[in-house]
């Protein structure tokens, strides 16, 4: 059995800052940089994460959601819809191989009010996604896109 996944840094619920109020803080200030640090080491140990990570498929708009990250898993990456006062939506794995092809700042409008983010634009399997994932969180999702493919536990 696998241990829950983990917010990242830049990844912050309600239940998150009410269980510890610097949280709020840290949110203002786009993230605890010791924490972004952490994360990557967790990642490279097999360990489960999770992040905000806005997904466009269709060219229109972004749905919001989160993209978990276990690489130890079955499913080693993972798109979920977020759904109000509801858990998260069925997870989506994303189709091999993963390819990041261009990261970005907001250039639109509608990608400014996602807030402090990097628009990822990636090839997944045969279709081309576009992910807006919170800034300090963009390392450890592109390493966990560069890494899905030949992470191996450590032995």
């Amino acid at each position: 059995m696998h241990p829950p996944p983990r917010n990242t840094a830049g990844t912050r619920f309600i239940p998150d800052v009410l269980r510890d109020p610097l949280q709020w803080w840290w949110g203002v200030q786009g993230g605890n940089p010791a924490v972004a640090a952490q994360d990557l080491l967790d990642l490279r140990q097999g360990l489960p994460l999770r992040s905000v990570a806005h997904l466009r498929l269709d060219g229109n708009f972004f749905r919001q959601g989160v993209l978990v990250m276990h690489l130890a898993g079955p499913e080693r990456l993972a798109w979920c819809k977020w759904r109000p006062f509801r858990t998260f939506g069925r997870p989506v794995p994303l189709p091999r191989p993963h390819e990041v092809i261009d990261v970005r700042e907001p250039s639109s409008f509608a990608e400014r009010q996602l807030g402090d983010v990097r628009v990822l634009t990636v090839r997944v399997g045969t279709e081309i996604w576009e992910m807006a994932v919170v800034t300090i969180d963009t390392g450890v999702v592109m390493a966990a896109l560069a890494e899905a493919e030949s992470w191996r536990p450590k032995t």
